[in-house]
């Protein structure tokens, strides 16, 4: 699970903000997970704010880190792909920094990336083995060349080892794809990349017009899947009865009542509406994600979705006991804050709001005085208490 996730100079985020799971105090309408040290973690956090303002970016972060970490470039000269703050003057000569917390296997890491359009200048791994963190590794770019420097107090790494893995790792590469390359045991760092290959799964954004290869892989496969997804149509009434995969093409069954009593029809995936068609890939998503425990970002979550099954759809992730999956979804529809203090607390609401200098902030709810004084903290956003709201004359 996810702690906190920082970033410096990225997109439109000049200055560093920081987006924490942790729970703000006494908000007990949250889903919460305590791990083994105490620490208690939020499953669920939303980002409301003006188009434009950031909200996309921020879920962006999670989604460049995860891309960044799987991926394997073919010389020193292909970049990063890192997009850093352009309205400024010298934009190229600042570094973009990231910093993530997070938990496997009951143990707090802690690790930080410091890149460029062109190359990686430092990255580190640090774990809790106690209340105070232990390096695992640290990589430095000495003039355009990775070095790498493994703690031999956890990381036991033979200096052939340390060559191999300085060889294959590229300035422009992170340390963990370089893990998807080669045959080196390295603690710590193995757990590390299971965890991304597992539990952090891909950023899922706006309207789509054919269902994915995973979600109709998980229908054809899956039997418990089906059952679910049917349940959930009928609950939701979608008037579905069916759906089948054959040869990688969607088949819906629809059920009829007309004057010659009940009937039954097979439609393709083309006559299906965008909302159904979101609906099922959405689920499919929640599904996997609640099964593997995982982290899922889900940007502009009200897109094709009518907001009461939007709501349907947070409250049953939410409700879900027992389980450390985490979800971080962005929204422009407001009226999701009444939930607050209902479906889920005000530590799991964050705002962006972008100054003249262009420039993104991001902030919690939780960090304005006298909420509990509000009758409607929707009302409350609406007359403009909380900023991040679109300036329309």
């Amino acid at each position: 699970m996810i702690q906190e996730l920082k970033v410096k100079n990225f997109k439109s985020f000049r200055d560093e903000v920081e987006l924490s799971f942790e729970p703000s105090g006494e908000d007990r309408y949250n889903s919460i997970v305590t791990m083994p040290d105490g620490v208690q973690l939020l499953r669920f956090a939303v980002v409301l704010g003006a188009n434009a303002s950031g909200k996309s970016n921020l879920l962006d972060v999670a989604e460049f880190l995860r891309t960044y970490w799987n991926n394997i470039p073919t010389t020193n000269n292909d970049g990063t792909d890192v997009q850093p703050f352009l309205m400024r003057r010298k934009a190229l000569s600042y570094n973009t920094e990231f910093e993530i917390k997070f938990y496997v296997g009951g143990i707090r890491y802690w690790y930080m990336l410091t890149v460029n359009p062109e190359k990686v200048c430092r990255e580190a791994l640090y774990v809790y083995l106690t209340n105070r963190p232990t390096k695992v590794f640290c990589r430095e770019d000495v003039e355009g060349v990775s070095k790498l420097n493994f703690n031999p107090a956890v990381a036991k790494l033979s200096q052939a080892e340390v060559e191999v893995m300085s060889m294959n790792c590229l300035r422009n590469m992170s340390v963990l794809a370089v893990l998807k390359k080669i045959n080196i045991a390295v603690p710590y760092l193995d757990d590390m990349r299971r965890w991304i290959d597992t539990r952090v799964l891909p950023l899922q954004s706006g309207s789509l017009s054919s269902l994915s290869r995973e979600a109709k892989k998980l229908i054809a496969d899956s039997e418990d899947f089906r059952e679910y997804l049917m349940q959930f149509a009928k609950e939701a009434d979608f008037n579905i009865s069916d759906i089948k995969i054959q040869k990688m093409a969607a088949l819906f069954g629809h059920t009829v009542e007309n004057e010659v009593g009940v009937e039954n029809y097979v439609m393709p995936e083309a006559c299906q509406s965008i909302g159904t068609k979101r609906m099922v890939e959405l689920e499919s998503l929640i599904y996997t994600q609640l099964d593997r425990q995982a982290f899922l970002c889900i940007d502009e979550i009200e897109a094709s979705m009518h907001p009461n099954l939007m709501e349907y759809i947070l409250a049953k992730f939410i409700n879900t006991p027992d389980n450390q999956s985490q979800l971080l979804v962005s929204t422009h529809y407001d009226p999701i804050l009444k939930d607050v203090d209902d479906l889920f607390g005000k530590d799991s609401v964050w705002f962006t709001e972008k100054g003249k200098d262009g420039n993104s902030v991001l902030f919690s709810l939780a960090d304005f005085k006298g909420l509990n004084k509000l009758t409607s903290i929707h009302r409350a956003y609406m007359n403009g208490q909380f900023g991040a709201l679109p300036n329309v004359l």
